[in-house]
């Protein structure tokens, strides 16, 4: 029996090879017309109850679904302790593919104008993995992904979805897209003034908002119109990293406004800081073509009636900044100094600029703060909820809607009032309009619109194109999931996951954090400068820095080596000897070679062997030693690319 590395009692008790083959296998699985795998009835348990998933994060957080008919237990304490699942034999099977909401109707209705055929709809194992990775940054333990493909509820998928919407797990992955979207780091560059502190209060915010559900539209006006010490509150550090410390004060106006055109309206604004738009946008970015200077001036100009005052910390002896609003400051031009171009008013302006908004030209309330009026311009434009519907739909599709996501045109997002000889921008203008809509509808709520992208058909798809031959142009119809790396803290997390071994379990090692408590998982670092002993992996995949380098999903030859010779891969994790490690667990219950084959293929790639991988990994199993070679086989897991890549 394998109840003790998470394998449910209910689920295998009829015969490992016989209800695994049928039920989880991702290739010998009997498909119905619509694309879903048929799965068989399961055992029955009379143990009523709630059904629990449990992500294993070292931190007891789990995922609950209230009790339902079909489900009658699922208990899972830890990632190894023994589980029930009990289904009734009459359960309903999973619902053909419908296309219903918004995102369907515009995927699958541009699918099928354009002679574009849709990948079948993804198997449930396939599915699971690619959820939590893209919601809660985790693989599926051995209990949470036999659990779900033996659970009957025609609804499971939505259900799955709204836990894990709820996870702690899923607060610490979007503080990390956060994160990297705000460009949170500890002392950036030489010239940085973002410390560890600062950086940290500004993580405990991010933090605090995601858990809270706080409206993107209020998180943003509290970023942009903060105010404090930079050491004990987190809003002042989104101007501390948007500082320019050499160079006038304009300089670091200019450099709050261009930063939040592109990190909140999707918009490469800063070009028009050094020079007007036309003669060099024009090829481009036809709108910015139309923005001069004084536009960029202008909208800089809100953030000149603004405070920074350095201090000393009594703690650190470090410099922080406290931010204020004051009612003098005025943005002046005649400057020749600085990080740009001298700032010379056009003949008959003043030298004076008064602020106005980038996109409408609105100017401010008399008596209001300007960074605050700026805030409220800012995130009551359309533009502002279309850059970030857009932003989440590359999150969790690989490709944005528009792309770059930081380059909107917005002379050519709308096919009614596209300019002569010009092409749409967004692959689904109408989905990126409804969306966003829906997103102001919906109170700014980022659980919302992820929940509508997760559930949709479109993701839902199988990454397998077998319709006909896959053309590249068929990546901005959607009609497959597009795969991609998993980023280095998924990566190091599904490693110690697949594993069984956590730095914890590692002679007390610990991912140590600058001015912080260590962390026991990757996903839950503040900034790629941290990592201690485990900087090396993180940084093999590409993590950047949020300064100079920014985070990518492009693969190497560096990353092949150090899966296959790390030294955490191949000593701490695939040969340790600890009675944490899978290898050792499995050993402890089963030296049978088609019981580990099945387990070490669950841990590792969330399905179970096909058949043939199931006959070679026995064939090798069965001569011995065992140990050895069961490390060995987890070892050649981690290094196909299907582990890396969902």
């Amino acid at each position: 029996m394998l109840e003790d590395v998470g394998i449910p009692r209910g689920v295998y008790r009829k015969g490992a090879a016989k209800i695994l083959a049928l039920a989880l296998a991702a290739a010998p699985l009997a498909v119905r017309a619509d694309g879903e795998p048929e799965t068989p009835d399961a055992a029955v348990s009379s143990a009523p109850g709630d059904c629990t998933f449990t992500i294993p994060d070292q931190r007891g957080a789990r995922l609950h679904i209230p009790k339902a008919p079909d489900v009658l237990r699922l208990e899972t304490r830890g990632a190894l302790e023994q589980s029930h699942l009990g289904v009734r034999s009459g359960s309903s099977p999973a619902p053909s593919r419908r296309y219903r909401g918004s995102i369907d109707v515009e995927i699958f209705g541009k699918m099928a104008a354009d002679g574009v055929a849709p990948a079948s709809r993804s198997s449930d194992a396939e599915y699971l993995r690619r959820v939590m990775l893209d919601l809660a940054g985790q693989i599926p333990d051995t209990a949470t992904l036999t659990a779900f493909l033996a659970d009957r509820r025609p609804d499971k998928r939505a259900l799955l979805v709204e836990n894990l919407l709820r996870s702690d797990a899923f607060d610490d992955r979007w503080t990390m897209w956060l994160g990297d979207l705000l460009e949170n780091v500890k002392t950036t560059a030489a010239n940085g003034v973002e410390q560890a502190q600062g950086r940290n209060a500004l993580y405990s915010f991010i933090r605090a908002s995601i858990a809270q559900a706080k409206p993107w539209d209020q998180l943003v006006r509290e970023l942009i119109a903060g105010s404090g010490d930079s050491f004990a509150d987190g809003p002042p550090n989104h101007w501390v990293r948007n500082m320019a410390t050499m160079g006038v004060a304009q300089d670091t106006w200019d450099n709050q406004f261009a930063a939040s055109a592109e990190k909140f309206l999707g918009m490469p604004c800063n070009c028009t800081g050094c020079h007007n738009g036309a003669g060099h946008t024009n090829s481009v970015n036809i709108y910015l073509s139309s923005k001069t200077r004084m536009d960029f001036w202008r909208s800089a100009a809100f953030f000149a009636q603004t405070t920074q005052t350095a201090a000393t910390d009594t703690v650190s002896g470090l410099r922080k900044y406290i931010l204020a609003d004051n009612t003098t400051g005025s943005y002046l031009l005649n400057t020749t100094s600085g990080n740009r171009p001298a700032r010379q008013p056009a003949t008959g302006q003043p030298n004076n600029v008064a602020p106005a908004f980038y996109l409408t030209g609105e100017t401010p309330q008399a008596g209001k703060p300007l960074r605050a009026e700026y805030a409220r311009m800012l995130t009551a434009h359309p533009q502002f909820a279309r850059a970030a519907v857009n932003t989440l739909w590359r999150e969790m599709f690989g490709v944005g809607i528009v792309e770059p996501v930081d380059g909107f045109d917005l002379s050519r997002l709308d096919p009614n009032t596209l300019p002569p000889g010009q092409t749409l921008q967004p692959s689904h203008p109408a989905l990126l309009s409804q969306l966003a809509s829906q997103f102001v509808a919906s109170g700014y709520d980022l659980r919302t619109m992820l929940r509508a992208m997760a559930t949709s058909e479109a993701y839902q798809l199988s990454a397998r194109y077998t319709p006909g031959p896959w053309k590249e142009t068929f990546t901005r119809h959607f009609a497959r999931r597009i795969t991609r790396r998993m980023t280095s803290e998924q990566l190091l997390d599904a490693i110690n996951t697949a594993s069984g071994v956590w730095p914890a379990n590692v002679n007390g090692d610990t991912m140590t954090v600058a001015s912080a408590s260590p962390v026991v998982r990757a996903m839950l670092l503040p900034d790629p400068r941290d990592g201690g002993n485990y900087s090396a992996f993180l940084n093999t995949f590409l993590r950047g820095n949020r300064d100079t380098n920014p985070r990518s999903g492009d693969a190497s030859t560096l990353q092949a080596l150090a899966l296959m010779n790390d030294g955490f891969v191949m000593l701490d994790r695939v040969h340790a000897k600890t009675s944490t490690s899978l290898v050792a667990r499995i050993l402890k219950v089963t030296t049978k070679p088609e019981d580990v084959a099945d387990a070490l293929w669950l841990a590792t790639l969330s399905r179970p062997p096909t058949a043939a991988e199931r006959a070679a990994a026995v064939a090798y199993l069965e001569g011995g030693p065992l140990a050895a070679k069961t490390e060995s086989l987890q070892w050649a897991l981690f290094n196909k690319l299907e582990f890396a890549f969902y």
